[in-house]
């Protein structure tokens, strides 16, 4: 189970991005915004990055660094957008850049 929920209305991907906090990496720019109910995950991978099968290869790899992070602090929202570089970067470089958005530490 994950501790997070999905984040999917437009409007609402649009207002944390306009009002969040940016936090830029590497291979991924983080918007985050306290309050609300529960945390609420958001991963955008644009055509920059690749192709279908690239970008859909980048989103499972993004959102399985967050499945093994421990909860941050409850009542977030972040919206993920991936960079081209995330197209080559290591899974231990995408979970690094992830947890550092987070602030989080490794579930284990």
């Amino acid at each position: 189970m994950r501790w997070y929920g999905p984040l999917r209305r437009t409007g609402e991907i649009a207002f944390v991005r306009r009002r969040g906090k940016r936090s830029a990496f590497g291979t991924m720019a983080v918007f985050a915004l306290a309050g609300g109910e529960g945390t609420r995950v958001c991963v955008t991978v644009s055509k920059a990055v690749g192709g279908a099968v690239v970008r859909n290869a980048v989103r499972r790899r993004i959102k399985g660094t967050l499945d093994g992070l421990a909860v941050p602090a409850p009542g977030a929202r972040f919206v993920f957008v991936a960079m081209p570089a995330a197209a080559s970067a290591s899974y231990a470089r995408l979970a690094a850049d992830v947890a550092a958005a987070l602030g989080a530490r490794p579930a284990r």
